[in-house]
């Protein structure tokens, strides 16, 4: 669930499509006229846009067994989770009845938002309706799984962080299967009036990833789900594989000049122990999703950070592709790294390569002509470097922690 798309199939029409699913802000989450001002002043924001999903209040409580009288006390993240929970699991072809009893686990990148200050009172469904823990642990419940039930906050890069530890999960055999997924819902004006307060957000409204007019974040939300399992038991059970994930690594940023200011160099450091758990060198690569924000000093650190990985490896120029999901969507915060990764999965499955939209002079603060990247601009066939399509994913959280992801 993404903005302006409801399912897998609408996301990757509107990503080949060039699709700008950003708009201003419904009437039904808060009012622009109140809060929004082009000039910056306490108390407002300069952006009145974003990428929202549709009809967030509609839920069908009866068919998770949850109390109708109680569920307007379910927050909207826990509803998309289990939404897209049970979409995913139909989209691989399993019934509730396969899975429940089983070591199957749940893995969240989710903030805790702010829906109970929108609760008119308390009640006896208020606490699991609203702790953060039941993001992940109402899937669970739901479907009767016995393995891990974890949400994990790493700021943007949670999303990713929880993929990554939902494959070490497979790995050593604490589940068999497992949910990965991503949420985030922008309820009210308090994250855009506090990322414009820190100067954060576009007034533009459009996200100019590696481009002359990048000019700040453009908020976004959605939720997307994953079922991992491990290769050979996904073989032997003759199940449709979009993709593989060959590897992974998670690091922090450590001490910088400031906790939310980012480190180069840590970037570098993820992007190298990630080919490394893969087996694989950045020559290998043929595409890379960018956290790419949109910001005029941002992205050229992370593609310094990405070229600077590839150089120890290759002296080759311009033969991997590179581009953002948040130039269609916003940066969908703690489903961030998740948005990226769905993108590559159907890039791999279907062979094609999404624009980058919004990138038309490029940022003069980084040379693409001297770097093995090259900004996708155009819909573009995905052949792979020897025959493999291979790509990478990276996600950059607001506290440090970096996570990179390899697919093929």
């Amino acid at each position: 669930h993404f903005p302006g798309a409801p399912d897998h199939g609408t996301f990757w029409r509107n990503l080949m499509s060039a699709t700008d699913s950003v708009t201003e802000v419904p009437p039904s989450r808060w009012d622009k006229d109140r809060f929004w001002r082009p000039d910056p002043q306490p108390g407002t924001t300069v952006s009145k846009w974003g990428g929202f999903l549709d009809a967030i209040e509609d839920f069908d409580p009866e068919h998770f067994r949850i109390d109708p009288a109680g569920a307007a006390h379910v927050d909207p993240l826990v509803r998309q989770v289990l939404e897209t929970g049970v979409e995913c699991l139909a989209d691989a072809g399993l019934t509730p009845e396969e899975v429940a009893g089983r070591r199957v686990g749940v893995f969240a990148g989710a903030r805790a938002a702010n829906f109970g200050a929108h609760v008119a009172a308390a009640g006896p469904h208020s606490i699991s309706g609203i702790a953060q823990n039941f993001i992940a642990a109402q899937l669970s419940h739901h479907l009767d799984l016995r393995g891990p039930s974890v949400v994990v906050d790493t700021a943007c890069s949670s999303a990713l962080v929880a993929v990554h530890m939902a494959a070490a999960g497979l790995r050593t055999g604490e589940c068999d299967l497992a949910f990965a997924t991503g949420v985030d819902i922008l309820l009210d004006e308090v994250p855009f009036v506090g990322m414009s307060g820190a100067g954060a957000l576009s007034p533009t409204g459009r996200c100019h990833t590696f481009d002359e007019r990048a000019d700040g974040i453009v908020l976004g939300e959605g939720a997307g789900t994953l079922l991992l399992k491990r290769l050979s038991d996904a073989v032997r059970d003759g199940d449709r594989i979009y993709a593989v994930i060959e590897g992974s690594a998670v690091n922090n940023d450590g001490r910088t000049m400031g906790i939310t200011t980012p480190n180069p160099r840590a970037q570098r450091e993820v992007i190298e122990a990630a080919l490394a758990d893969a087996g694989v060198s950045p020559a290998q690569l043929g595409y890379v999703e960018a956290h790419g924000t949109g910001t005029m000093i941002g992205d050229p650190m992370e593609l310094k950070a990405l070229t600077e990985a590839f150089r120890a490896r290759t002296d080759e120029v311009g033969f991997c592709g590179v581009g953002s999901v948040k130039t269609n969507i916003g940066h969908t915060l703690s489903a961030a790294g998740m948005a990226g990764l769905i993108k590559v999965v159907l890039s791999v499955h279907h062979a094609q390569l999404p624009p980058t939209l919004h990138c038309a002079t490029l940022n003069r603060r980084f040379r693409f002509e001297d770097s093995p990247l090259f900004p996708v601009r155009e819909p573009r066939g995905f052949t792979g470097r020897d025959g493999t399509r291979r790509a990478a994913v990276s996600s950059f959280g607001f506290g440090g922690t970096n996570a990179h992801m390899v697919v093929r």
